[in-house]
C-alpha cells in the first residue's frame, strides 16, 4: 500500500503558463479558481499515466513482511530512502540501520523504479504477522523546481490542461464512439514506466 507523506510544494506548470498555454490572458483572473485546481489534476493525471513522480515528494510503502530480496519502490525517480522502519517478533517497531541495506537510484528522465536489498552478508529481519509490518518512507520526484521536469511532460500537462478547458465531453471518431487519441498521452508514453 502506498500513502503519500508529503505533497509536492509547487506544481510543474504555474498559473501563468497554464493561461498562455489555453491563450488566456494572464491578467484575467476570472477563472483562476479553475485553473488551479485543473493544473493540479493535470499533473495527477499525468504521474498517474507515467507511474512517476514529478516533483519532489514523500511517500510510504507499506508492506506486510519483508520480501525474500529487492523491495522495489514505485514511482520513479527515486530520490532516497529516509526510513525503513518494521515491527519486530515481539510487536515493537525498530528502525532497520541504514548499514544494513544498499539502494539503487536509477538516474535520468527515463529512470526505471529503485529499489533497496539487503547489505552484503546481511538479511532482512523477521517481523510480527499483522498487516503494515513493514513501512519504507521514500522521496521521488525529478527535483524541487519546475524545470526540473523534463519539457514533454510539461508540454502534455499544458495539453491537458487546454483539453479540460476546451472539451468536455469524448469525441466521436468514425462511425464508433471513441476518444480520440490525445497528443498529451503521445508525449507521455516514453516515461511510461512498464
Amino acid at each position: 500500500m502506498l500513502q503519500l507523506v508529503t505533497a509536492p510544494t509547487v506544481e510543474p506548470v504555474d498559473l501563468a503558463e497554464a493561461k498562455i498555454a489555453v491563450n488566456y490572458a494572464e491578467s484575467q483572473s476570472d477563472k483562476d479558481e479553475w485553473f488551479l485546481p485543473t493544473i493540479v489534476a493535470a499533473r495527477e493525471w499525468a504521474e498517474n499515466f507515467t507511474g512517476r513522480a514529478f516533483l519532489t515528494q514523500t511517500w510510504d510503502l507499506k508492506l506486510d513482511r519483508f520480501p525474500s530480496w529487492a523491495i522495489e519502490l514505485p514511482k520513479p525517480p527515486l530520490q532516497s530512502i529516509t526510513s525503513i522502519t518494521y515491527i519486530d517478533t515481539d510487536g515493537v517497531t525498530q528502525t532497520l540501520g541504514v548499514s544494513l541495506y544498499t539502494t539503487s537510484r536509477p538516474v535520468g528522465p527515463y529512470a526505471m523504479p529503485g529499489y533497496v536489498v539487503p547489505a552484503y552478508q546481511q538479511t532482512w529481519p523477521s517481523t510480527r504477522a499483522v498487516p503494515d509490518a513493514v513501512t519504507v518512507r521514500f522521496v521521488c520526484g525529478y527535483g524541487t523546481g519546475a524545470q526540473t521536469v523534463p519539457q514533454s511532460i510539461r508540454l502534455a500537462m499544458k495539453l491537458q490542461i487546454g483539453t479540460r478547458l476546451m472539451q468536455t465531453e469524448g469525441v466521436i471518431v468514425g462511425t464508433i464512439a471513441s476518444l480520440a487519441p490525445q497528443g498529451d498521452e503521445y508525449l507521455l508514453w516514453p516515461y511510461k514506466v512498464a
